[in-house]
């Protein structure tokens, strides 16, 4: 078995876009590690299964399964993580704690850049969530769109805004 051709598996670590990870990150080695890995050269694509780990600097994700296909010169394609749920989490500002998102599938589409979570899709970071049935995010368009299933809505929901102290006297 030959491994995944190493641009390959650093545009894999793009499934939250350039602009939205910590500058670091991407000077950072990408490690991955699973049960079992098989890549196939004619059609580009790479299957890792069981207990499915990568991370890049801040960047991790986790999956019981993440396909990723590749062109004919190693770039990325699309990136499909399946779990039970699937999990991805980076730093994308210092100043905040990490985004982490959870689906039965994540999706990136290095092409349009798009990030599509399906099956119970949640959003977190600070305190503030987002979930639906599935949610997508257009980084080109800086664009999320969320959508309900049955009886299951799209939910948003916002810390409280840190107030100043009542009865205090203000200084001149």
């Amino acid at each position: 078995m030959r491994p995944l051709p190493a641009n390959a598996l650093l545009l894999l670590a793009l499934l939250a876009p350039e602009a939205q990870a910590l500058p670091t990150d991407r000077d950072q080695p990408v490690q991955v590690s699973a049960n079992s890995a098989r890549f196939n050269e004619k059609t580009g694509i790479a299957t890792y299964t069981g207990a499915v780990v990568i991370r890049q600097g801040t960047m991790e994700i986790r999956a019981d399964e993440i396909v990723i296909t590749t062109d004919s010169k190693g770039s990325l394609l699309t990136t499909v993580a399946r779990g039970s749920p699937a999990h991805y989490q980076q730093q994308t500002d210092p100043k905040k704690s990490p985004v982490t998102a959870e689906a039965g599938r994540i999706d990136f589409d290095a092409r349009k850049e798009i990030i599509t979570l399906a099956g119970k899709a949640r959003l977190r970071q600070d305190g503030a969530s987002f979930q639906g049935s599935t949610i997508t995010y257009n980084s080109q368009r800086q664009q999320v769109d969320a959508k309900g299933q049955g009886s299951e809505r799209v939910m948003l929901v916002l810390p409280p805004q840190a107030r100043e102290p009542q009865g205090k006297d203000k200084k001149n």
